[in-house]
């Protein structure tokens, strides 16, 4: 399994509309609003680097009012 957590810039849109879509994607553990350069992070797990390029790309990507993302890819965890 890969954990990451995601970073997820938004415009336009109600973020809690935005966070509440996010969290019913099977993959996506946990969403917290945040401050700074972007308005949440995601905490997220894949099968594996292809899927998670997947989650990013096509389910977190296109969901409206989404405008960039950023993932980091945990390198090890307890």
């Amino acid at each position: 399994m890969v954990k990451a957590y995601v970073l997820i810039g938004i415009e336009g849109v109600d973020a809690n509309k935005v966070a509440k879509e996010l969290t019913s994607i099977e993959e996506i553990e946990n969403v917290n609003l945040i401050y700074g350069e972007y308005d949440m992070i995601a905490i997220v797990q894949a099968k594996n680097l292809i899927d998670l390029k997947e989650l990013a790309l096509d389910k977190i990507g296109k969901v409206k009012g989404v405008i960039k993302t950023s993932t980091l890819i945990v390198a090890d965890s307890d």
